[in-house]
């Protein structure tokens, strides 16, 4: 193994808080019911929160934040996660704008924001937003007694932007969120990553993110970030990840070969701190890249995804025609439209729900609504909750549903 960073000060309360965590969870995502009422998807019961609330930064004209139909979109990429009995969601990313979703021609592009919202235990509807220091998405989140750590992510310092006015920047921070919106900083990432996943074992978070997998142990925080021994199979992104029964879970995800094509993966993989190894499990019978995981009494389950390669091939062939010709030229609307026309009639998400057992994959239910990606599955409340997230590419949905576990 590799000492990769240090922290001069070890921070012992938050260690010792930290260490205490026995339920964690990845990361690094509707709906025709009511909030407050029952959805329909096997396993026990789903019950539908409140919706997420608007977003309140002013930022930009573009962004009709003071107008009376201005609503909550949804967020891709959320920071999620639960703290004392509070659910905490925020950040994230969405198209604002409106009629100017995903592919189309945008002042803004993908907005990035800086509000955490809370949901305090028993309450019917969601506290007013801290704004927190930087507008974040697309980062790995854990639940502890300390607090939601927030690994890696990607955005803007200082508050809300667009990837129209400004490229987003990858982050290396790492922290820890309190059920008040405090953040606490803790030994920064080797690198900048984003779509990553993560999960706590013991008093360890375990991090995977394309070729790498690395440690933090809270117990020693002064030895920083460990350069694990990666698993045996491809580098991927937007995976699965948990942890669960004492492993870490790394789960399908994407990559690109040489060629420029994509694989949706359907390995899966478990590593036991205890022994250093990772054992490949049986693979999924489909990709769930994006999607969730969570542990259950005998084994974890993995929600959403995406798995439809050929969708996922056909954007990705036409977007690099369309990128490989002039702007606004006949071959750049032609392959353009064609983008904007698959996006506009995606169907959803995965909705079927697996769970992992006796080494064995079986499908044990589906989603109570359109199938939420790109964000994490919350521990709360004896259940598990999936809050906000994306319903098709540059759709969100405000919506988020708890299944009793």
């Amino acid at each position: 193994m590799t000492v990769l960073s240090s922290t001069p000060a070890r921070r012992s309360l938050l260690a010792a808080g930290l260490a205490a965590a026995s339920t964690p969870l990845v990361a690094s995502a509707a709906h025709a019911t009511p909030p407050g009422s029952e959805g329909s998807g096997g396993l026990r019961s789903w019950t539908r929160l409140p919706d997420l609330p608007p977003n309140r930064v002013d930022w930009h004209p573009a962004v009709p934040v003071s107008k009376p139909y201005w609503a909550q979109l949804g967020l891709a990429g959320p920071i999620a996660g639960s703290h004392r009995g509070h659910l905490l969601v925020g950040g994230g990313a969405n198209f604002p704008e409106p009629a100017l979703t995903s592919n189309r021609p945008t002042t803004l592009g993908k907005v990035y924001w800086n509000e955490l919202f809370t949901l305090k235990p028993g309450a019917t509807r969601w506290s007013d937003p801290v704004e927190l220091p930087d507008a974040i998405g697309y980062s790995a989140c854990v639940s502890t007694p300390y607090g939601v750590v927030v690994v890696g992510g990607e955005g803007y310092r200082g508050g809300p932007n667009g990837t129209a006015l400004e490229p987003a920047e990858k982050f290396a921070d790492v922290f820890v969120l309190d059920a008040n919106g405090n953040r606490r900083d803790l030994p920064s990432l080797p690198r900048p990553m984003s779509y990553a996943v993560a999960g706590l074992v013991g008093t360890t978070l375990f991090v995977a993110e394309g070729p790498d997998f690395l440690a933090l142990d809270f117990s020693n925080l002064s030895r920083g970030w460990i350069a694990l021994p990666p698993w045996p199979g491809p580098p991927r992104t937007v995976a699965v990840g948990t942890a669960a029964q004492g492993r870490f879970h790394l789960i399908s995800g994407r990559s690109q070969a040489a060629d420029k094509s994509w694989r949706f993966h359907t390995d899966a993989y478990a590593y036991d701190p205890r022994r250093s190894t990772w054992t490949r499990l049986p693979d999924l019978p489909f990709c769930v890249t994006a999607g969730q995981a969570h542990p259950t009494r005998n084994g974890l389950m993995v929600l959403g995804g995406d798995k439809d390669l050929t969708r996922w091939n056909k954007i990705q062939h036409h977007t690099a025609l369309r990128d490989a010709a002039p702007p606004g030229s006949p071959t750049w609307t032609e392959h353009n439209n064609v983008i904007t026309w698959t996006y506009d009639h995606h169907t959803g998400f995965n909705s079927e729900i697996l769970h992992y057992a006796a080494n064995r994959w079986t499908v044990t239910g589906h989603f109570p609504g359109p199938p939420q990606v790109t964000t994490p599955a919350v521990p709360h409340a004896n259940g598990l909750v999936i809050p906000t997230g994306e319903i098709r590419p540059g759709v969100r949905t405000s919506a988020a549903w708890r299944l009793r576990l």
